[in-house]
């Protein structure tokens, strides 16, 4: 014996079917879009300081820094950079406008628009991140170090505003900053060791 279940359709159920679906996208999209409206907050404006020690001396980790064409090579995020117009500040210090194109993790890369200050004097370079999803300045500075006579202290002090990035990937954001930042003095060490 054969068993038949007789099964009506019912055009309501249908359409409230579709309805609940269509309601559940678009709360989906507002709430997507609701995180990622960038508002400049103090919570998202950020400090990170990473210090190390070079056994060398300033003007040997100097030539190293302050080479700021060749930044690809020690900051791993740098992909590519463009100069677009250079300034004399005084008979020294000079600002270098330019684009720079970085790895931005999972979204692939960005175009941050910036103005480097290169001051040998203090032994400061300054970049200013005028554009892109990070803003604010990245100050390195050279000084003597107070443990030994024949060694540089390089100190890399970020002030970013983070709100060009979605709340939840902030915290993933100023971790990556300072990794970066880390690789980026050990690098500049072994670069100082091998000159």
């Amino acid at each position: 014996m054969k068993r038949t279940t007789k099964v009506k359709k019912n055009p309501k159920t249908k359409t409230q079917a579709v309805i609940a679906l269509w309601s559940i996208g678009i709360a989906s999209a507002v709430m997507t879009s609701v995180w990622q409206i960038p508002l400049a907050t103090a919570s998202s404006l950020e400090e990170i300081k990473v210090s190390r020690e070079i056994y060398a001396p300033a003007d040997q980790v100097w030539n190293v820094v302050s080479d700021i064409d060749n930044e690809t090579k020690y900051w791993s995020t740098f992909r590519a950079i463009k100069n677009i117009n250079m300034t004399a500040i005084n008979m020294t210090a000079n600002t270098t406008e330019r684009q720079v194109t970085l790895a931005t993790g999972p979204f692939g890369e960005t175009i941050t628009h910036q103005f480097v200050t290169v001051n040998p004097e203090k032994f400061v370079v300054e970049t200013n991140i005028t554009q892109g999803p990070v803003t604010g300045t990245r100050t390195l500075t050279l000084s003597p170090s107070s443990f030994n006579s024949n060694a540089t202290k390089i100190d890399v002090f970020w002030n970013v505003d983070m709100s060009g990035i979605p709340i939840f990937g902030r915290d993933f954001a100023k971790d990556g900053i300072m990794r970066t930042t880390e690789e980026a003095l050990n690098n500049i060490a072994a670069e100082v060791d091998v000159r």
